[in-house]
């Protein structure tokens, strides 16, 4: 088996869910997640396993949400969304809820350059172009600016280097910092996947819900389901496990061998459904 129940409520979850899908939030982040983590962000595409399970499991569960910190637009593409079968009623949540895209009507929110985005990026380039490590890059997201060192000769070096000068930037330009796996994201938004979650749980009312995520990103929503828990509901954290962030696994009700073991979970979760 590629996941593992770590806790009671792993089980507790897909016995809730099994007695009664429309009751369900079932939310997922994207790369690292839905999507094996690779070199050059736009080479990512969503697990075929993971695809096909999410096209049984959109037209059982009450509601599925991908909420990531790439933009709206971008993971419509990399994901194909659009030719999925079962995700008429997906909601993508980017920007970590900045942005939003409803499959069922289509509406999606303008993508847009915020301010102190625009001005901090010039900054930006010059730190990454004299940092001493050959191959980080930058990915410009829109709202947020993504320094990818995975691809430079010394990954982990790099992003030590970077990280406090990133961090005076996005001081300097009123930007908030958020640390990956190989990247250093500065954005313009405050908001986390722990504000998308809560928000979406008021929206749709769900009382069972799930989150599966693998990043340092992912934790403000995973303390939402140990508040939800604590205040009557079912929730169970899916974590996709990696050799970057073991510290993760320690928020797991379900530990995923990465996106693989995400998909093999998903099936499971469709299977239980009948």
């Amino acid at each position: 088996m590629s996941w593992n129940a770590v806790t009671d409520h792993a089980h507790t979850f897909l016995s809730a869910a099994a007695a009664d899908p429309s009751r369900v939030l079932l939310a997922l982040d994207f790369d690292g997640t839905l999507a094996p983590i690779v070199d050059d962000p736009e080479d990512s595409r969503m697990h075929d396993g993971a695809a096909d399970a999410l096209a049984d499991l959109g037209n059982a569960l009450g509601h599925v949400a991908i909420i990531t910190g790439r933009g709206v637009a971008v993971v419509r593409r990399l994901g194909r969304l659009a030719e999925r079968q079962g995700l008429d009623n997906l909601i993508v949540l980017g920007q970590y809820g900045a942005e939003r895209w409803d499959a069922s009507t289509g509406e999606e929110t303008p993508p847009s350059v915020p301010e102190n985005v625009a001005a901090a990026r010039p900054e930006v380039e010059r730190i990454i172009a004299e940092c001493p490590i050959d191959g980080v890059v930058l990915e410009d997201k829109g709202r947020a600016l993504g320094v990818h060192t995975r691809r430079s000769a010394d990954p982990d070096g790099a992003f030590r280097q970077l990280k406090p000068l990133l961090a005076g930037v996005s001081e300097r330009y009123g930007l908030v910092l958020e640390p990956g796996r190989n990247v250093l994201e500065l954005r313009a938004s405050s908001l986390t996947k722990g504000d998308a979650l809560r928000a979406l749980v008021e929206e749709t009312g769900a009382t069972v819900v799930a989150m599966c995520g693998d990043d340092l990103g992912d934790l403000p929503a995973f303390d939402v389901l140990r508040e939800l828990r604590a205040g009557g509901l079912t929730t169970c954290a899916v974590v996709s496990g990696s050799a970057e962030q073991p510290l993760m696994a320690q928020q797991a009700d379900v530990l995923a061998e990465g996106p693989d073991g995400v998909a093999a979970w998903l099936r499971d979760l469709a299977a239980a459904l009948g």
